[in-house]
Order: structure tokens, then C-alpha cells, then sequence
């Protein structure tokens, strides 16, 4: 069932022009290039990146076709992002240089029982450069991507301490045998997540040393899977 839009009194502008500016980012272009294939002035779109307007109906419409951005999500961030469409994969498209930035998430995700962390200030906080073509070809929607480092051992034998990880934020719901991003509190964790009858999430390491454990997700609010571990970039 379609959800009624909200009127332009109840958005939020200046949130909408934030998600604007994620959606330029994300698609590859600038903000120029951006308006022309929506299909509206520059100076329009800076009145919606201003949060000065609520985007017409003509740029909700043109951002969705022009690069698969959701209206809804735009004006109130319900995800999804965008819809993904891989019909129009140019197959020369890698070897022509077609590459978006994966933005990297500003903290370090333990994979043990450490907290959230600050990461070095160096090339590794700027965020890595994918193939359009090979995150199409795998379905992988560069909005819904996002780049964090690993921190501990509880994950040694499939991700070490140190490597950088790049996570589906699509892709929530917990499946065995998968490794996932998990929101615990005030930390995130890298773990396989199952999900168990009776909404039970249990969490479990890829090093024997760390014990599992269980949690009832309708009963722990602190509790969220951020995203899927959907590839690795091993430090050495």
C-alpha cells in the first residue's frame, strides 16, 4: 500500500537537502552534472540543498529515473535508497573507468569487545573506489555501501584486526552462514548473525574463543544489524 507523501510543513528541508547531497555523492556526477540529468535548473536543486524548498515533484521523479533514487527516501529517509536496476550495465563500462567512491564510516567496528573507535587519520579514512560494474553485477546499490575497519580477533580466520570492510546496509535481515555489522549499545561489532525462532538473534565469532550468545530482539531496543559484510580488504 502507497504511503501518502507528507505536506512540505512536516519535512524536514534541511535533512532532505543532506540526503540530496548523499545522492549526488553516491551517483558519481556533481552537483551540475546531478540537476541536468534530473532535469531541473542548478539553481532550483541549491534552493533544495539550502533546505529554502521541498524539491518538486519534477525532481523527485527525475531522480528516480536518472539514477534510481526512492522518493520517499529523499523526503523522509525511509529506505530504501533507491531501486536497482542493472538492464543498462554497459560491459565496457569498468574498462572505460566508471568508479564510485564508497564512503567510509568514521568509526572502527570491534571484533571482540571493544567500543566504538576514532580511526587514523590517514588514506584509509577517505573511503575506496568500486567498479559501477562490479557492484551491479553483484547487485550492491553504492547508496545502500559503506566502508568500515575491523578491530580485534574475534573474527581471525575470516576477517583479521586491521582489515577494511565493505557492508550492505540493504541487506538486514540476518541469514546463517553470513557475517554482518550489529549496532550493540554503544558499540558495533562484526559477527555472524542467525536468526533464531522466537526472534532470538544469536551472535557468534569465527574464533572458538569468543562464546556465543543470544538476544531477543523485541526485548533489546539497543540492538540493530547495521549491514552485511559483502567483501574484505585484507591489511598485510
Amino acid at each position: 500500500m502507497d504511503h501518502p507523501e507528507p505536506p512540505p510543513s512536516q519535512l524536514d528541508l534541511t535533512a532532505i537537502g543532506a540526503r540530496i547531497r548523499e545522492a549526488i555523492s553516491a551517483s558519481g556526477t556533481d552537483g551540475t552534472a546531478f540537476a541536468e540529468r534530473v532535469g531541473v535548473p542548478y539553481s532550483t536543486m541549491r534552493s533544495y540543498l539550502s533546505g529554502n524548498r521541498a524539491p518538486s515533484a519534477e525532481f523527485l521523479a527525475g531522480s528516480f529515473t536518472a539514477f534510481g533514487v526512492m522518493p520517499s527516501w529523499l523526503l523522509t529517509g525511509d529506505l530504501p535508497m533507491t531501486r536497482i536496476d542493472t538492464t543498462d550495465i554497459n560491459p565496457e563500462a569498468e574498462m572505460a573507468g566508471e568508479f564510485v567512491t564508497i564512503s567510509r564510516l568514521p568509526i572502527q567496528v570491534s571484533a571482540g569487545y571493544g567500543s566504538v573507535n576514532e580511526p587514523p587519520s590517514d588514506y584509509r579514512s577517505t573511503g575506496l573506489c568500486f567498479s559501477r560494474v562490479w557492484l551491479a553485477r553483484r547487485h550492491l546499490n553504492p547508496l545502500g555501501l559503506r566502508v568500515v575497519e575491523v578491530k580485534g580477533r574475534s573474527m581471525d580466520g575470516v576477517l583479521s584486526d586491521g582489515d577494511l570492510v565493505l557492508i550492505d546496509m540493504y541487506d538486514t535481515k540476518p541469514r546463517s552462514g553470513y557475517v554482518y555489522v550489529l549496532r550493540q549499545g554503544d558499540e558495533l561489532l562484526v559477527k555472524y548473525c542467525q536468526l533464531l525462532p522466537g526472534g532470538v538473534l544469536r551472535v557468534s565469532s569465527a574464533n572458538t574463543q569468543f562464546a556465543p550468545y543470544d538476544v531477543v530482539l523485541n526485548e533489546a531496543s539497543d540492538v540493530q544489524i547495521v549491514g552485511r559484510v559483502v567483501a574484505s580488504m585484507h591489511e598485510w
